[in-house]
């Protein structure tokens, strides 16, 4: 093997983890209480200011709330005793299309709907166990009571 193939492949090895790394998605806007977020197996306090990543996954505690401002202008607000997952998000800042895909498994979350769903509601999906949903225009809130019950709301 030449020594350039060797560079070029020392180089592929190092950098390959960094790619595989999910892009943050949003930053944490406002944080009260005990909030936690769960980010391949490995869970740490959130922060004022921290980004979120797609897959991570939040939970707040008993006092616990968090505001969170999303790449497209989405905004999401977790209540106390809530778990939410960011199981998917695109944004192309072009021309304002992706998705956001959320899953809110207990608790109290707040939607402000950003651009990605402007003129295409249906790139914003949330799957819950048992909920119940308001929608008002691109706003919405869900709580989730009974976690152990299967449904989907949109």
């Amino acid at each position: 093997m030449h020594s350039a193939q060797k560079i070029c492949l020392l180089l592929a090895m190092i950098l390959a983890p960094s790619f595989a790394m999910a892009e943050p998605i949003a930053t944490i806007k406002k944080l009260s209480g005990e909030v936690s977020i769960v980010r391949k197996n490995e869970t740490h306090a959130a922060t004022l200011g921290d980004r979120i990543h797609e897959q991570d996954s939040i939970s707040t505690g008993n006092q616990g709330s968090i505001g969170i401002l999303f790449d497209d202008d989405t905004r999401i607000a977790v209540g106390p005793n809530s778990k939410l997952s960011l199981a998917d998000y695109s944004y192309d800042p072009r021309n304002h299309k992706g998705g956001l895909d959320l899953k809110v498994s207990e608790g109290t979350v707040s939607v402000i709907a950003g651009k990605v769903a402007q003129g295409n509601p249906e790139a914003l999906s949330v799957a819950t166990p048992a909920s119940a949903i308001t929608v008002s225009g691109n706003a919405f809130s869900i709580k989730v009571d009974n976690p152990t019950k299967e449904g989907n709301a949109q």
